[in-house]
Formats: structure tokens, sequence, C-alpha cells
């Protein structure tokens, strides 16, 4: 059976974890989900298990390498962010990981503000609002002022991607789109490590800078692999859309949180942008991407649970909602039931604030070589979301766009040149509207 190259990426959730193999049309042909069970850290909080999830992950590129369909060439890695790992000068793990929801020390942080942060400057410069273990620089920082012992057993410290690729290699790195992300360590003033770092001992402990579209050629149990450095999950899904559209755009990932993302505005980041829960981060190839949040997925979660249960309806009823373009406003049947027209109204009334709030956020990160704006995620797919943003930015061009598996697809592509002898395909993003 004639079988066509592929690729196998690890995209590593905290709660769920993905095999996922790409063929060379970067379609999925195979996936396994696999969850592994939490274990406690020194302090009795949860945090992952890497040797279980190391022989996890061994086992899933076994069955894919031996499986006689597939032509395993590379593998690669993405995973969530905030997560730092240290190893001593044996490889060996100095401590387990750190969870990032652990809440950080009020003293250490204000000590950090006293010695590093009193003028703002750091945070500016670092593109990083103060998220305590969100910020794995202080991560590092906390460990030398409350254990100075433990922090002294520290050869390296590796952002999680690069130290699950380095357990393949045997070679630890440093890589953009991880140091980009609201780690406090990358001073995106001067493209290089902040200067805390350097004075508080911190900075050695990186492993080189290598780029995500640079791999390394090993030999895993027999068979010859091109391996990648791994990439931070944000930066992973922006990715496809970075190599499939040709002019500049924002992109309005939805979920949760809204991500309104700019690959387009290499503008510092400044203090009121930070103010306002802006931040940026790092392409594969160590562009700035501005970046704003807002809570909409959640609010509106709850607004929709509540409406349901006040006007007792179901919550597709909402969703299926039409919007009128002539009159901006939603299409509501006439000969609907009474409490669905009321819901209705109500409804609206949520999303014209909601998306009032969206715009504003959207205008944060904006720049004037931008014209596009392509959504993705849960609000993408909801007529009345999309039709309030056209008519807030009527000289946009606005349009719902889709990737499927966009996360490790990003991971799939960076490597193309190294593992894909065809041309790389340029309708990964399905658009509509």
């Amino acid at each position: 059976m004639e079988t066509k190259p592929a690729i196998v990426v690890f995209d590593i959730g905290k709660t769920n974890k993905k095999c996922l193999v790409f063929d060379a049309d970067y379609e999925v042909v195979h996936s396994e989900f696999f969850e592994l069970p939490e274990v406690k850290d020194a302090n009795g909080f949860p945090t992952e298990d890497l040797e279980a999830l190391k022989a996890a992950m061994d086992m899933q590129l076994r069955q894919c390498i031996s499986h006689p369909g597939l032509d395993i060439r590379a593998v690669n890695f993405t995973t969530y962010g905030a997560t730092i790992v240290n190893t001593d000068a044996a490889g060996n793990l100095v401590h387990s990981l750190w969870d990032y929801l652990r809440p950080y020390d009020d003293a250490v942080m204000a000590r950090f503000e006293r010695d590093h942060g009193h003028n703002g400057d750091v945070y500016a410069q670092t593109a990083s609002p103060v998220l305590g273990n969100l910020n794995t620089g202080l991560q590092l920082y906390l460990l030398k002022h409350t254990d100075h012992a433990l922090f002294g057993r520290i050869a390296q410290s590796t952002w999680l991607p690069q130290y699950l690729s380095g357990k393949y290699s045997g070679q630890l790195f440093s890589e953009a789109t991880s140091v980009g992300c609201h780690t406090l360590c990358w001073d995106f003033t001067r493209s290089a490590f902040a200067g805390w770092t350097m004075a508080e001992g911190i900075e050695p402990l990186f492993p080189p800078m290598r780029a995500a579209a640079d791999p390394l050629q090993i030999d895993f149990e027999g068979q010859a692999l091109t391996l990648g450095i791994g990439m931070h999950d944000s930066s992973s899904a922006l990715l496809p859309y970075l190599r499939s559209i040709e002019h500049p755009f924002m992109l309005l990932s939805t979920g949760s949180w809204s991500i309104c993302l700019n690959p387009f505005n290499d503008a510092p980041l400044t203090s009121d942008e930070l103010a306002a829960d802006c931040l940026c981060y790092l392409t594969y190839t160590g562009r700035p991407v501005k970046a704003s949040r807002l809570n909409a997925g959640f609010r509106h979660t709850e607004k929709v649970a509540t409406l349901c249960q006040t006007y007792a309806i179901e919550k597709q009823q909402l969703w299926q909602l039409g919007w009128e373009t002539a009159s901006s406003q939603v299409a509501v049947p006439a000969d609907a039931p009474e409490p669905l027209k009321q819901a209705a109204a109500e409804y609206e009334a949520f999303l014209r604030g909601l998306v009032q709030e969206q715009l504003e956020k959207i205008r944060l990160v904006a720049s004037d070589a931008v014209q596009h704006i392509y959504v993705d995620g849960g609000f993408s797919r909801n007529a009345v979301f999309m039709g309030l943003l056209r008519v807030g930015l009527p000289g946009m061009t606005i349009r719902a766009a889709d990737v499927g598996q966009s996360t490790a697809l990003g991971a799939a592509m960076v490597l193309h040149e190294h593992w894909n002898p065809t041309p790389l395909r340029r309708d990964l993003v399905r658009f509509s509207g």
C-alpha cells in the first residue's frame, strides 16, 4: 500500500492531550486522545507528571511509526504556556513542575516591584502584565528568593514544549513563541532577555535560542526522524493564518476568552495598553503580535443560561437567531412565541453591550495596515455577534474563519520544508461570510 509522508504532533493541553498525525495534504489521518492523572507537588498543589507524559508520548509514537499506513518522517510538540522545567547538570528534574495556577507570594512580588518593577518599565519592555505564576520569570524569581539551595541546583530552565523535544534529542533550547508569552523574561525593545534576568543571575539558566522552523535530526528506536523543538500553543494556532493569508489581518479568536491578535502591529506596548490588559506574543519568526483579551465567552454562557431559565427556552434558539443587515437588528420570526421574542430582545441588548467592549479591545491593538479581521471559534457562528461587529467596524472586512486542529496544524506546518515534499497548501483556512 502506498503511503504519504506524515508528521506526528503532540498537542499537550492541561487536561486533554492529543497525538495527531497529518499527511502531506495536512489531513488528519490518525488521532489519539489521552489523559493523565495529576500528581501533587511538594506543597500539595496539582501538577503534570512529566515522566508519565513522556512514557505516554513514547507509546503513541511507537504505534504511529509501526502503523503500516503511515510513513512518519517528523515529530513536533505544542503545549500550554506559562510552564518552565528546571533541570540539574545531569538533566534530572530539580523539582516537580509548578502549576501556573498556584497563588503567588505577595511578599516576593513586593520585593520584585521594589527591585525591578517600581517604574513600570519592565512590564512595558517585556510586554507582560503582572500575572504571578503565569509570568514564568516570576516563578524563577520566587524560587531564588525562597529556596536558594534548590535554585542553586538548577543548571537549565526550559519552557515545556522545548523540554519535551529535548527528551528525544538530548538538547535543550529556548524558542521565541515560548519566551515571548507574558514570561517577563523577553525584552521586546531589544529582542533579548530582559535586564532583570541578568541582574538576578537567571538569564544564564536559559538554553540558547533556536528557531521553531530549525529542526534537529534524531534516531528514535531505529527510525530516522526530523524533530521540531516545539511551540507555544497560542502562537502555533496563529501560524496557519500567517502562512495562508497574504495581506495584513487581525485574528479574533473566540472561546471562553476572546483574544484579538494583530501580527502586523509592531509598535511597542505602552503603559496604557498594559493597564487595559494588552500584551504581546512572538510569532515563530520572532515578530511581535500585539494582543488584547476580553472574557466574552464566560459572560455569554452565563447570560444565555439566565435567559433560558427565565423564558423557558433552549439555548439553540438564541444561537440560531438571524441578523437583519438592512435594519441592523436581530431577525426574529414573526410567528415566534412571545417568550422567545422577549428573550431575543434582551439577548440583543446584551450582545450590543458585549460587542461594544469587544470593539474597544480591537481598537487597542489595531493598526492602519490592517483592513481585514477574521473571527474563529464559537462567536464566528453567531450571526448577531458578527452582524454587530460589522456595524461597529464599517470600514473593515470581517469574515468567519475556521481551521481544523489549528494548534497542532501550526506545529506541523512550521516544519513543512523539512519533511513534506509537496507544495504547502494555501486553502487550509476556510472562510465564510
